[in-house]
């Protein structure tokens, strides 16, 4: 049987971070990234999973003065 009030709790979480103007994507990323991942979490430098991607993310696309060649 289908945990109603935690549907409905997710639903409403997704509802609120969609209005806020954030972005629900799933990627898939290789081990050793995973890992990493999971090890920066469980030292207590970042809080959660996320957090690490989003620091991620801004650190490479997000900085102002970023002098990159590709």
């Amino acid at each position: 049987m289908p945990d109603v009030k935690g549907i409905e709790r997710v639903q409403r979480f997704r509802k609120s971070r969609r209005e806020r103007g954030d972005k629900e994507v799933n990627v898939w990323i290789p081990g050793l990234l995973s890992t990493a991942i999971d090890q920066a979490v469980e030292s207590g430098r970042f809080k959660s999973r996320e957090a690490v991607i989003t620091h991620a993310l801004e650190a490479m696309f997000a900085e102002k003065d970023r002098n990159v060649v590709t």
